[in-house]
Order: C-alpha cells, then structure tokens, then sequence
C-alpha cells in the first residue's frame, strides 16, 4: 500500500515548495513539555537569560482597556469576555519580526541566479534569539530582519530542524521583547487564536486574523512526508506567515504557522507547529545546532476512521506506520507498511503524540525498545534498537 495522503493538495506557506525528510526518519515531531507553565512561563532553553516578555500575566481587558463586556448568550447567559484584539496586538507586535531571505540557484544554463523571499519570526529570548520556520531560510546566502520598530539586521542561522520545519535565527541585539510559550495541555478546540505575520510581503505592520482552534494532534502528510502535532485553525494564514505565531488572548505562543491546505471544494485550512514541539525543538537547536533525538527509522500517522476502513484495519488505535526507511531500525526488526504499533515496552500508544511524548522522554539513542504492532488480526511483539535522528 503506497504512503497515506491527504485528498486535496498542501501547500507550504512559503514563498516555495518546502522538502522535509521523513518525520522520524530525521527526528520527528516532538511531543509535550512537562515544564512548561503557562503565561509567565520559561523561555524553551534552560539557557535562557531573563528579559522583557511581551506577553502579559492576565488577558487584556475588553472594550478598549475600560474594563469586561459580557456578549448575551444563545440561552439568556453570557459569554466569557472576550479581549480587545487592537489591545492584544499592540502588546505582542513587537516580538513579531518580518525576514527577508535572499538565495542563489543555478539557472539550466549554469549562471546563477538570485532570489528574494520573506516569512515571519517571532522572537523567544531577548539576547536576539528568533524563531522561524526551516524552510524559510533553507538554503539562504543572506538573512535580513526587521524589528517592529524599522530596525534592520543581518541574521545568522543557529540550527534548523527539516523534520518539523523549524529553524532558529539570531540577530546581535540585546533586551529585545519576546513572546512565551503556552502550555498546550490548556488550549482546547473552539479557542480564539490569533494568527500575526508578514502576510504576502506587504509593507507596513504585519497583518493580523483571528479565529478559533479548529483541531488539535493533526497529522499531515506534506508533499514529502508526515507532520505530526499540528493544531488546525480557521484563522486566514498566507503566503509569508511561515514562521509567525499562532497567540492565545493571553498572547502566548501556541504555534508556529506552517501549512495551507488548499483545494477546490475548501480554502484556507491553516495548521501550526504545536507549542510543545517548538518548545522541545527550540532548546536543542539552541544547544546543539541540531536535534539530537531517538529514531525508529518511520513515517507514522494517526489513524483515522476513513483510513481504517479504506485500509481494514482490525483496531483504530495506534500508530500507522506509512514509511519504513532502508536500511533503518525499523526494517532491521521487521517493521513494515500499515504495521500499527500499539504499545512500547507495554506502555499504550494509543497516537502518534503518544508514542513520539514516550520517545523523547524515556528513550536514548542505542538503547533497545519492545514494539507491540497489529499486523493484519495478528498481534507480535518486535524489538527495535534505536538509532540518532538525521538531519
């Protein structure tokens, strides 16, 4: 059976197609962060040195700043007062920075050629560290930055992660506002959000939409391979927003906009890098250059009802598997397409959140892991060593 894919196209929202590896082949999505804590929460490094948040400890008021409104509910109740988003985006613009990334290509002839495309980045330590998406600055010759206050600078790439399209850039600046992370464990479908970015390279400030949570734990499978860990909104994403944040009304960062879905019967499905994964990869790139993390050597994907039925399957819990790489641990335990793992080392998996949370937490590189799969009806248990994810 060929790699799962959705029925419609995805589109990166770059300014160009986006190549990722297999997401554990080189790594995978990462999984929750037990130290995050909420709106004054701790930058994603142990590193990390103390600074101007722009997120505040409480949501805005409503109204303009002069205090709660309550909206009638459908009922005769009343719904949560909502924050003034103007209020919200004046606190967090300035952590929202615009890149501007120049690349050169070789033309079918052999001369070179160079390009200009932009994205955004929100800011995440206040000694000047960014991050931003990988494949906004993949291949780039020249980074430029521009702070919400017009100031320009020349940035350099710390490390980038091609498995979860994420990089991390810094700028030589010092006591810079920054954003903090929200704890993912809270946010819920049918919460406001708020997407801010550099929409289309317009000049100017960066634009800025609102909508709800539409899903969460989405997994994806891109133009190369699977995304896990995305949180789906209905808020407008589009090209040149790569590497803005997603906000709650508390102006914490919930993700990293990512991925349009586009098609002819539905438009504008946004999906972001969920907070958890950001967090997690964001520490390591920022000490290590690189993610240094546990590998299966698979593609997995979660399971859904159309996928167990087209597949007949005989659970609809687990981890699909939808790549196996040559050579990998994986095929050398014996792995193999649409294998559901159902347990590691008697521990459920009930997801692919699941599984990928159980190996950047309690698993190291070399060590020996028991795989319960669901091959067919049957049910075998397997034994994987884990190898080092490639970049």
């Amino acid at each position: 059976m060929r790699f799962l894919s959705s029925p419609f196209p995805l589109r990166r929202i770059g300014p160009r197609p986006l190549v990722l590896a297999a997401l554990l082949l080189a790594g995978a999505a990462l999984t929750g962060c037990a130290t995050l804590t909420g709106a004054a929460g701790p930058t994603p490094t142990s590193t990390a040195t103390s600074g101007p948040a722009a997120t505040p400890t409480t949501a805005p008021a409503s109204n303009g700043g002069k205090g709660d409104k309550s909206y009638p509910g459908p009922t005769g109740g009343s719904f949560a007062s909502l924050p003034s988003i103007a209020d919200l985006v004046e606190l967090v613009e300035p952590a929202v920075v615009n890149i501007v990334v120049q690349t050169t290509q070789q033309t079918f002839f052999g001369a070179a050629q160079r390009s200009t495309s932009s994205g955004s980045g929100v800011i995440f330590r206040e000694d000047g560290y960014i991050l931003t998406n990988n494949h906004v600055v993949q291949g780039a010759d020249d980074i430029r930055v521009t702070l919400n206050d017009t100031s320009e600078f020349e940035a350099t790439v710390v490390g980038t992660d091609p498995a979860t399209d994420l990089a991390v850039i810094k700028i030589e600046k010092k006591e810079l506002p920054r954003l903090s992370f929200a704890n993912i464990a809270n946010l819920r479908v049918g919460d406001w959000v708020v997407a801010i970015g550099n929409a289309a390279g317009l000049e100017g400030k960066p634009s800025v939409t609102l909508g709800i949570v539409s899903a969460l734990d989405r997994s994806l499978d891109t133009d190369s391979a699977p995304l896990n860990d995305l949180i789906q909104t209905d808020a407008v994403i589009n090209p040149g927003n790569s590497g803005g944040p997603l906000l709650n009304l508390a102006g914490e960062v919930v993700g990293i906009n990512t991925v349009i879905l586009r098609g002819s019967q539905l438009d504008g499905i946004g999906f972001a890098i969920s907070a958890d994964t950001v967090s997690l990869v964001a520490d390591q790139l920022v000490r290590n250059g690189r993610v240094i993390w546990p590998r299966m050597g698979v593609g997995v994907l979660n399971i859904g009802q159309p996928t167990a039925v087209r597949l007949n399957l005989s659970v609809r819990d687990g981890a699909l598997v939808s790549q196996v790489e040559t050579g990998g641990p994986a095929e050398k335990a014996g792995l193999r397409l649409n294998d559901v793992i159902v347990a590691l080392d008697g521990m459920a998996t009930p997801d692919v959140r699941t599984l990928l949370h159980l190996l950047r937490s309690q698993y190291k590189v070399g060590q020996k892991a028991a795989l319960t799969i669901v091959r067919g009806k049957d049910r075998q248990d397997l034994t994987i060593t884990l190898a080092e994810s490639q970049r």
